[in-house]
This record gives structure tokens, sequence and C-alpha cells, in this order.
């Protein structure tokens, strides 16, 4: 019984690992610095699984500060500006780490996920 338990389970694993793949490939573009109180320009790249642009999808991206609690810069309904790179501004208050949460929705097919990055600000200190 114990077997079978065992051989049921590391199935169940293997049908959930092969039903979480990954359809795309997703790139964030930041800059390296701000100046602040003026727009900076942040592109997401999004190819399917064979590295092809994904264009069409609906693309948005909420940018949190790691540790601090001021609220999220959001860019909705991100604009395609080349085959597969989609285009948002964000005004940043703050240099620091910062998490991208990215949801994509390309014909139904959709997909949320992370990507970090750190940014400065430009001006002297």
């Amino acid at each position: 019984m114990k077997k079978f338990a065992f051989l049921f389970v590391y199935f169940l694993l293997i049908l959930m690992a092969g039903c979480s793949s990954n359809d795309f490939q997703i790139e964030l573009l930041t800059p390296k610095s701000f100046t602040p109180e003026q727009s900076s320009t942040i592109h997401i790249k999004v190819l399917d699984s064979e590295g092809k642009p994904v264009t069409g999808a609906k693309v948005r991206a909420d940018l949190n500060m790691h540790m601090m609690s001021h609220g999220d810069i959001a860019m909705k309904d991100m604009k395609e500006t080349s085959n597969g790179v989609y285009t948002g501004v964000a005004t940043f208050e703050m240099e620091g780490d910062y998490t991208a949460t990215i949801q994509i929705d390309d014909n139904g097919k959709k997909w949320t996920g992370e990507k970090r990055f750190s940014i400065v600000s430009n001006q002297a200190k």
C-alpha cells in the first residue's frame, strides 16, 4: 500500500510540473537611474516559449519598493511600442530595490510573475 501511495504522489508531482510550464519569457528593461519628479520609461519584452515576440497581448506591471509600504506604482495597459516590447512610464520617489509584478494576457493565456531591479537617483547628494 505504501508503494502505491508513493507512486501516486510521484505521478501527481510529475503531472503538476508539466502543467506549470512557463509559456512566456520575460525581460524587464529599466533605467539604472532616475530624476525625482520625472517619468522614467520601463520596457517589458515578452517572448513565447520558442523565443518569438508576443504581439497584441495585454501587459501591466505594478512596481513595489522592497520593505516599504508607500504604495505601488501601477503601469496599467502598457503600450506595445515594437514587436513584443511593451512600454510604460513610472515616477520613482526613492532609489532602492523594487519588484515588478507583471501580468500578461495573450488571448486568454495568462501569466503573472515577478522581476526584481534596483534604481538610483541621478541627483547629486
